[in-house]
């Protein structure tokens, strides 16, 4: 019996595995169990990101809430209104939000998708009407106005013949560009609305005189006495 060792040493490979031809059922029924693993991954991946989205709109709708306290309260920092500066810290947690999501699990769940396809291309070699993954994709893009195509800007849309479609990515920097435009001008306005309260209670402040009472003159004129 030869030495596994000796067997790795001189480079030898064991022999391949014999492929075992398999009758269409079998296959099939290969191809369906890997299919659902496909989609189960798939929904796995899609409630990671609506989890997401759901966390980022919860610290934004507090982080709103807390800069509308402080600027009815009229806190500052030195000359940074503490509401504005709320509203600028919970910008950074929603690009947080956006780079787990866009970045790091939609990629995921894009390879999901993309592997469900290339199954059901193999299934539908023996079942025609396999195509639901396929079909979520070509009916995912949705046709926008001249207004959302405008502010989603080139790269928020795409031309599919005569009409201008956002695909999931377009859909995924539209709901994170809406979330960053409110902190910022959320921001900016009660940054202003700080400052121009200051130059309003600054300007209506009275001023305060000092009026110097006369001092007494005394009289040079001799003082009548009144006569015996």
């Amino acid at each position: 019996m030869a030495d596994p060792e000796a067997t790795q040493e001189s480079g030898a490979t064991d022999p391949p595995l014999a492929i075992t031809s398999l009758s269409p059922n079998e296959a099939v029924g290969h191809y369906v169990t890997m299919w659902k693993t496909s989609i189960e991954v798939q929904q796995h991946f899609n409630g990671i990101e609506w989890r997401i989205r759901g966390l980022a709109l919860t610290v934004a709708t507090f982080a709103l809430g807390a800069a509308g306290v402080a600027a009815k309260d009229k806190s500052t920092l030195g000359p940074i209104s503490l509401g504005s500066a709320v509203l600028i810290l919970g910008l950074i947690l929603w690009y947080a939000f956006y780079f787990v999501d866009r970045l790091w699990y939609h990629p995921l769940l894009k390879a999901a998708v993309a592997e469900g396809t290339q199954l059901e291309n193999a299934i539908s070699q023996y079942l025609p009407e396999a195509h639901l993954t396929a079909g979520i994709t070509q009916r995912s893009p949705q046709p926008v106005g001249r207004l959302v195509a405008f502010l989603s800007g080139r790269e928020g849309t795409a031309r599919e013949g005569d009409r201008t479609v956002m695909h999931s990515d377009h859909k995924l920097r539209w709901f994170y560009r809406v979330g960053a435009s409110t902190f910022l001008v959320g921001a900016i306005a009660l940054q202003v609305g700080s400052w121009m309260a200051s130059d309003a209670s600054s300007s209506h402040t009275p001023e305060t005189t000092v009026h110097a009472s006369p001092l007494p003159v005394p009289s040079m004129l001799p003082s009548a006495t009144p006569s015996p």
